[in-house]
């Protein structure tokens, strides 16, 4: 059963992190005036990372004979056409959230070393998000004066 369980706990993640606010946010084509096409490069690099985790816990939940689900978006609709400067914020607050919920399955997987392992280095890799993001909200040029 802790094996079922943990796939179950993996393809939480799977779906939290392929389904999130960076992942969307990439596709929204936030709108940019120009001075923020580098934080949209970054933006699109850390989604890019994340897809990088999304495929390892896609193989670790196929070995172990799980079928990955990769969940479905929230409702972001209303965050479409916004400028990268308002979206910014938001992208923090999801991606606190985000390193919340891994160190809590972190946690659960502790029995469970290469599970546990994953989580732990994308914790590490989303904490690196999240203070990338800070930094490009701290240089972000208000889209709207």
């Amino acid at each position: 059963m802790a094996d079922q369980d943990n796939i179950e706990l993996l393809n939480r993640l799977l779906a939290r992190l392929g389904r999130g606010l960076v992942q969307y946010a990439v596709d929204c084509w936030p709108w940019t005036n120009g001075a923020d096409d580098a934080e949209l490069r970054a933006l699109e690099q850390i989604a890019k990372k994340q897809q990088q985790f999304v495929a390892r816990l896609v193989e670790l939940i196929s070995q172990r004979g799980g079928v990955p689900d990769f969940g479905v978006f929230a409702d972001y609709s209303d965050l479409n056409y916004v400028s990268l400067d308002y979206l910014l914020g938001k992208l923090i607050a999801d991606e606190q959230s985000l390193i919340a919920e891994v160190e809590t399955a972190q946690a659960a997987l502790r029995g469970d070393a290469e599970a546990a392992a994953l989580a732990g280095e994308l914790s590490s890799a989303e904490k690196e998000h999240l203070a990338r993001l800070r930094d490009m909200a701290k240089t972000s040029t208000p889209a709207v004066k």
